[in-house]
């Protein structure tokens, strides 16, 4: 069965949580939180998804800077980091009962939040799959000097460069076109004035104090043809958590595949 509902954050946002949960589905097996990346459509999840969903019940959470999440304009909402690290705890506190023990996975955005999360003192998973996690943000000088004085209506006269930047620099064009138009897709789907807030929330951000603090099982993976999540960098990642492990797999595409699903299921399964 599948369940789409809200669970109500502690800064009165509410966050959207899709629950797939597998016949036969029993408390022996840990409950997989699934984290996904910035903008991030559950699309570009479907066939990893379907890799673990049959086996392992699956809560896929989306954070507050996509269009689902509801969020109070009337203040001054946090799109930052640390937000969303007590986002995820307050989904773990609300969804998955004390005595349940739990996975975390997720790519990118995702990936870095769940990071943050285990380098505080927080309810412990029993192991985390971390999907081309972000350590830094190296976004563009120029973008936060134009998006901070560009209103979000103008979001579409930004899109243009953005995308040229990210096909340029950060994307193998040539051997990552499924990840190019995956970026394309999400950037026209994205809620601007979120995306404005979020992407100024995250400058100066830095996951590296946080990862020798981890002490739960970490998996970090990386592709050989990603340039956004370079591979030098996953690998300095892993050798900066204590324990953690390096898997490779061939491209972006390779990493939100049903190969990426089945392995998030072998992880879980294996403990």
């Amino acid at each position: 069965t599948v369940t789409d509902s809200y669970t109500g954050t502690s800064d009165g946002a509410f966050i959207r949580v899709i629950d797939f949960v597998p016949p036969g589905e029993t408390s022996g097996t840990p409950v997989l939180l699934f984290v996904a990346g910035w903008v991030s459509m559950i699309s570009a999840w479907e066939e990893g998804l379907r890799g673990v969903t049959p086996r392992v019940r699956t809560l896929y959470l989306e954070t507050r800077e996509k269009r689902s999440a509801r969020i109070d304009w009337a203040g001054s909402p946090d799109f930052s980091i640390q937000r969303m690290t007590d986002d995820l705890d307050d989904v773990i506190r609300d969804r998955i009962r004390a005595d349940r023990s739990f996975c975390l996975a997720g790519s990118s955005l995702g990936s870095t939040v769940i990071l943050d999360y285990l380098g505080q003192e927080r309810r412990s998973p029993r192991c985390a799959i971390a999907v081309a996690p972000n350590a830094e943000f190296r976004i563009p000088s120029w973008f936060y000097a134009i998006a901070r004085f560009i209103p979000p209506g103008a979001y579409g006269l930004l899109k243009g460069p953005i995308k040229w930047h990210l096909r340029k620099h950060r994307i193998d064009s040539v051997h990552e076109q499924e990840q190019v138009k995956k970026y394309e897709r999400s950037l026209d789907w994205a809620d601007p004035r979120r995306l404005k807030a979020s992407a100024l929330a995250m400058k100066g951000y830095s996951l590296w104090p946080r990862l020798p603090r981890i002490k739960v099982p970490v998996v970090i993976v990386g592709a050989e043809t990603d340039k956004l999540h370079g591979l030098n960098e996953m690998a300095r990642l892993a050798t900066m958590i204590p324990g953690a492990r390096l898997e490779v797999m061939a491209s972006n595409r390779e990493t939100h595949s049903g190969k990426a699903g089945r392995f998030i299921l072998q992880e879980i399964e294996s403990l």
